[in-house]
């Protein structure tokens, strides 16, 4: 007796092989999505904390310059003009590399938005407001703004650090008020 052979379980056909990659490209999508996000968020925070981190960095300058000048017997304010409310500019940029205030480029006035990208220089990683080879634009900008309050007694520094990002939202802030008193 010869036994039929069905041609019916020799291979796949075409919806079961259509139906098994997509269950393998959704199988491979899905931590591939996740990873992205991962990373997304990492960038995130990292430019998170660099901006916390410039923001502190120039409320910190702003009271070593009240202190300076609190020791040399100067007025509390001195040097600090170009950012006051009622000084030139309103609102200023803080170079941190400078420990001198009075040095040109220290301390700079510049109009409500349009203070100038921090930059980065490659041979040293410090932000500054440097120009030429060896400095690299960086996403952040900050902003200085000291409100003389109270009768020449106290005064808030608003620091603000801006960044444009492609992750979330085209333009991020960061900003750190601090009231400093004369004392």
């Amino acid at each position: 007796m010869i036994k039929e052979t069905s041609t019916k379980n020799k291979g796949f056909t075409l919806v079961e092989a259509m139906v098994a990659i997509s269950i393998l490209s959704l199988a491979v999508t899905g931590p591939l999505v996740i990873a992205q996000k991962g990373i997304g968020s990492a960038v995130y925070a990292r430019d998170q904390i660099t901006a916390s981190y410039l923001a502190q960095e120039a409320v910190e300058y702003v009271r070593n310059v009240r202190d300076t000048n609190r020791i040399e017997g100067d007025p509390w304010l001195t040097n600090l003009f170009n950012c006051l409310e009622t000084g030139a500019g309103q609102r200023c940029t803080i170079d941190a590399r400078f420990k001198d205030p009075s040095v040109e480029g220290a301390i700079t006035a510049c109009p409500p938005g349009l203070c100038p990208i921090l930059m980065i220089g490659t041979e040293h990683n410090l932000y500054g407001y440097g120009t030429g080879e060896g400095w690299r634009a960086t996403p952040f900008t900050r902003t200085v703004y000291v409100d003389n309050r109270i009768f020449d007694r106290e005064a808030m520094v608003s620091v603000t650090v801006e960044w444009s990002t492609s992750l979330f939202a085209p333009k991020r802030t960061f900003t750190v008020k601090e009231y400093l008193l004369d004392f």
